[in-house]
This record gives structure tokens, sequence and C-alpha cells, in this order.
């Protein structure tokens, strides 16, 4: 097992102002950082234990590879053209804060708050967020690959993605009451989509149990498991064969 790294001081982080440049692997433990403002700085994949950061500006900086630890809190923070790629935002709440234009490919959201933040055109592909701890956030642009998942008891997900496209975006074990959907016309909002797969498969029952029925019931029975949806039918028309897109959609979009 190599050593734990050397704990660093906040005023390391306030010569980074200046000289664009943390020590790589730098490491804070308990400190309270408030008022920083970065633009342009290499933060050399820094880790943060049991830190506050307050009320700070991060401007176009380099934080690929970033770690949070032991309820680290971040709040009402804005960040503009962040590189977070590779991050581990573990077990940390982010309150308040604007991510804006930030790339988060190969990041994890495991295990932290997101409370009152704002995403706007991030770069947010093949991850999961907690559902159970995702409450008054705003997303804008569009999500790919992402995984909103409810730990326990189906998660009450507070989220307004009317600014959003939902690009193969699911919702697992999600009760999507607080949730605002897409305007774009390619999503379908069903909050109630379990009873609509239910209704389709009573009617399906007397169907013929031919190679297309057997499909369809098994796509309806799974969606028959799920708290709510959002359908990006775009989406559905890609992965499924023609013929059982356009039945899904009959039977879970039509009235």
């Amino acid at each position: 097992m190599s050593p734990p790294l050397p704990q660093a001081s906040l005023s390391l982080l306030q010569e980074a102002a200046t000289s664009l440049r943390l020590p790589d692997r730098s490491r804070f433990v308990g400190e309270h950082i408030e008022g920083l403002h970065l633009r342009g700085a290499t933060l050399g994949q820094p880790l943060f234990e049991r830190c506050t950061l307050q009320r700070s500006v991060l401007e176009g900086c380099d934080m690929s590879g970033v770690r949070f630890f032991e309820r680290t809190v971040v709040d009402a923070c804005q960040f503009t053209r962040v590189d977070f790629r590779a991050s581990g935002l573990n077990d940390t709440v982010f309150r308040d804060c604007v991510f804006d234009t930030c790339d988060f490919r190969q990041g994890r959201f495991d295990a932290c708050v997101l409370d009152g933040c704002t995403f706007i055109n991030c770069r947010i592909v093949d991850t999961g967020m907690p559902a159970h701890a995702t409450t008054g956030c705003r997303f804008e642009g569009v999500l790919k690959d992402v995984r909103f998942v409810g730990a326990g008891a189906p998660a009450l997900l507070e989220a307004d993605f009317s600014a959003c496209v939902l690009d193969y975006v699911s919702f697992e074990n999600c009760r999507l009451d607080k949730v605002i959907p897409p305007l774009d016309p390619r999503h379908v909002f069903l909050p109630d989509i379990a009873a609509r797969a239910r209704r389709a498969l009573e009617a399906l029952s007397a169907a013929p149990a031919d190679a297309a029925t057997k499909v369809l019931t098994r796509r309806l029975r799974r969606y028959a498991q799920m708290q709510g949806d959002i359908l990006n039918l775009d989406n559905l028309r890609h992965v499924e064969e023609p013929a059982v897109a356009e039945a899904l959609i009959a039977a879970l979009v039509g009235d």
C-alpha cells in the first residue's frame, strides 16, 4: 500500500491563482475555502477530505481526476469550462452550484448530494446519478447514457429537464412526480408508465402468441415494473425493430 499523501495548506490553493498550477495530488483536509477565484489553473488531481468550498469561482480550470471524500461540502460555487474528467465526486454535498460548459466525462457521482444545482451544456456522459439525493436541480443541453438511480425505496427525483435532450437516459427506481420533462417534441413524459403497460399487457393477452407478440410482451413487462419514464421516441425507434417500436408507442403513448 502506498503511503498517504502529505497534507497541503490553504495558502497553496491561494497561490495557484498566481502560479496557475498546484503540485500534483495535493491533499486538503478539513479546510474552509471561501471566496477563491481561479482562472486557467491546473490543479493536478487534488484530493479534498472534510473540506468546505464556498462562494468560489473557477473558470477554465483543469480539475480532472479530482477526488472528494468524507462529506466535503461545495456551496454556492460557480464552475465555468472546468474539466472534471475522471473525477470522483464521492460522499460530497453540492449545494446551489452552477456548472456551465463543464466536462464530466468518465466522472462518477456516487454517493453525492446534488441540491439546487444547475448544469448548463455540460458533457455528462455514461454515468449514474443518485436520484434519491438529487433535489431542485436543473439540466440544460444534452445528457447521454445517464442513469438516474434511486436507492432503497423508489426515490422522488426533483429535476427540471425542460431545456434538456435526454439521449438514452434511464430512470431506475425513480418517481417522477416532481420532474419537469423536456419541451423537445421527441420526448414523451409518462409518470404513469406502469399502469399504461399493465393495461397494454391485459389487452395483449388475447392476441396470438407469435414472435412479435412475445417481444412486445417482454418489453411491456419491463415498463410495468417502472415508477415512471421519459421516452425519447428517436432512441426507442433506434434500438427496437420498427414494428415493435411503433407497437410500444401505440400501447404506451396512445390515450
